[in-house]
């Protein structure tokens, strides 16, 4: 009886344990205007977050371009004071603030709610992997097209890795995310 107990226990601990939801990795980096961002100060809102990097010519200008679309959507929807857009580059070596603003400007991207981090590269390498993004930023050539959309209390709701990200889909998530 003891034996059934104690399987019953483990049995109850780690179905418990599976519900608990993955947490944002926690994270100091610098963004397009030189200023320090902590993942902390995003708190409250959700995010839409992408990893890129400047020099790309794939994935990442396809995946930009329709991020800015959704940002217009979000905007003239008037949910811009919710929702935050977050791009972490996967080539912290090139991509330092001055190179990222002049990407975000290329992409009409409104920095008012748009993040675009770099920083050590250590720092961004640890950053990725804690997002489950396995490449490496000295490997740019071997990157996927992964978007995490996490909500305001720092829970990862939702991975996408379609590369042609439509927006009416992903303003449905971010809907429902909100509440």
């Amino acid at each position: 009886m003891r034996t059934l107990a104690a399987v019953l226990a483990c049995v109850l601990l780690a179905a418990c344990s599976r519900g608990r939801a993955e947490m944002m990795p926690s994270f100091t980096l610098v963004d397009q205007a030189g200023a320090t961002v902590k993942s902390e100060s995003l708190r409250g809102r959700v995010l839409v977050v992408s990893f890129v990097f400047t020099t790309c010519a794939e994935a990442c200008p396809l995946i930009t371009a329709q991020l800015a679309r959704t940002q217009g959507r979000v905007r003239s929807e008037k949910l811009d004071a919710r929702v935050r857009f977050v791009s972490i580059t996967l080539d912290p070596l090139t991509d330092r603030p001055e190179m990222l603003r002049r990407y975000a400007d290329s992409y009409g991207i409104d920095l008012a709610s748009w993040h675009l981090l770099t920083g050590a590269s250590d720092d961004v390498s640890r950053v990725i992997r804690a997002f489950g993004l396995n490449a490496l930023a000295r490997e740019r050539s071997v990157h996927g097209s992964l978007v995490v959309l996490v909500d305001a209390e720092g829970r990862i709701a939702e991975r996408r890795t379609d590369l042609e990200l439509d927006p009416d889909r992903l303003l449905a998530s971010l809907r429902r995310i909100l509440g």
